[in-house]
């Protein structure tokens, strides 16, 4: 199996499945999963830039159906939502406040580029933009569709933002189940599969109702049939379990990424989901083998990104990422101040 495509969100409730009547969402590239978490940027309004600088002004009315704070995010192209986390060239906030009375945000600046455009209504106010795991929507937000356009030398652009696509789930938070040391040490051998079991948890911030690992079937050629990507007979499911090397400085070329793959037994979910691409499911524990066979994520001879085999997942620190529909996304450890978050993942061979 090779889960590497994003479908859409849907219900709660563990393994049940639930017609989805949301548009598909844009499809990502096969096998490309960009982990770069940070969103700080600044996001007090800018003044006009100068006509005769390169850069200039994007800005646009803002629209939604509800109040809340506005995010919005600029981005290059094919990168941020609903695909994976990326890192936004531009990030500004628009108060609910200001919101009612100045539906409008303000990025200056910006060079004379292609870039994509995405937006996030937070509605119930639990968006930080500090705390990693917290600087993305969960469930009663709004989002927009992408926007790709191109700010023209000098005099940037204009583009209207509509957030008002409804979020259904919270993001996949989870603990790992089974270890109460903040320093687990993975020590596997290059034949062997290790075990791992993760666990859902509301950690007292969300609708425990919505909590889950929710995922689908894959159709990212948009052929209507679910991919089989690897041929092994069984369609490929969207949610994306791996380790992330967390190198020192040096070890990597910059630009790269190595993760080590996380799979689990799809059979009680394929069963459920009957080949349906409108249907999701939800589960809300997760028994998975980790695969010793890492792969690097960088920069192709093409200019684009690709994952190539790297051999024998390295030594050292790691981080562990469920990647869901949507782009929702939970990684261990985290910011968060919470024991079973602060958990620090670390592949060892010579600790036999």
């Amino acid at each position: 199996m090779n889960p590497s495509g994003l479908s859409e969100l849907v219900e709660d409730g563990p393994a049940t499945a639930s017609r989805s009547v949301r548009p598909r969402q844009a499809r990502t590239d096969r096998g490309v999963v960009w982990l770069a978490f940070a969103l700080l940027a600044a996001c007090t309004e800018p003044s006009e830039s100068s006509p005769l600088t390169r850069t200039g002004t994007v800005t646009g009315t803002i629209t939604a159906p509800v109040a809340g704070d506005a995010w919005v995010f600029l981005y290059h192209p094919g990168e941020g939502p609903p695909g994976p986390p990326a890192v936004p060239r531009t990030v500004t906030a628009v108060s609910a406040a200001r919101l009612a009375t100045d539906p409008r945000y303000v990025m200056a600046n910006v060079p004379p580029n292609p870039w994509r455009l995405f937006g996030i209504l937070d509605v119930d106010g639990d968006f930080d933009a500090t705390i990693d795991v917290l600087a993305q929507p969960t469930a009663g937000d709004r989002v927009s569709e992408p926007i790709d356009f191109q700010s023209q030398p000098g005099r940037g652009a204009t583009v209207p933002l509509e957030l008002s696509g409804p979020v259904f789930t919270e993001p996949p938070a989870f603990r790992l189940e089974g270890e109460d040391d903040l320093d687990v040490v993975i020590d596997p051998a290059v034949e062997a599969l290790t075990p791992m079991t993760l666990t859902a948890d509301a950690l007292d911030r969300f609708d425990p109702k919505k909590v889950g690992f929710t995922f689908g079937l894959l159709d990212a050629d948009g052929n209507g049939r679910p991919d089989d990507s690897d041929g092994d007979g069984t369609p490929d499911l969207s949610l994306q379990l791996f380790l992330r090397w967390l190198p020192r400085p040096g070890q990597l070329p910059a630009g790269t990424t190595v993760i080590v793959p996380l799979v689990f037994d799809p059979s009680p979910f394929i069963r459920t989901l009957e080949g349906r691409l409108d249907t999701t499911v939800t589960a809300t524990r997760i028994q998975a083998v980790l695969v010793p066979q890492a792969q690097a994520l960088g920069p192709t001879a093409d200019g684009g990104t690709g994952l190539t085999p790297f051999g024998t997942p390295p030594a050292g620190d790691y981080e562990m990422v469920a990647l869901q529909a949507g782009g929702q996304y939970w990684r261990l450890p985290n910011q968060l101040e919470v024991p079973s978050q602060r958990t620090r993942l670390h592949i060892d061979r010579e600790s036999r």
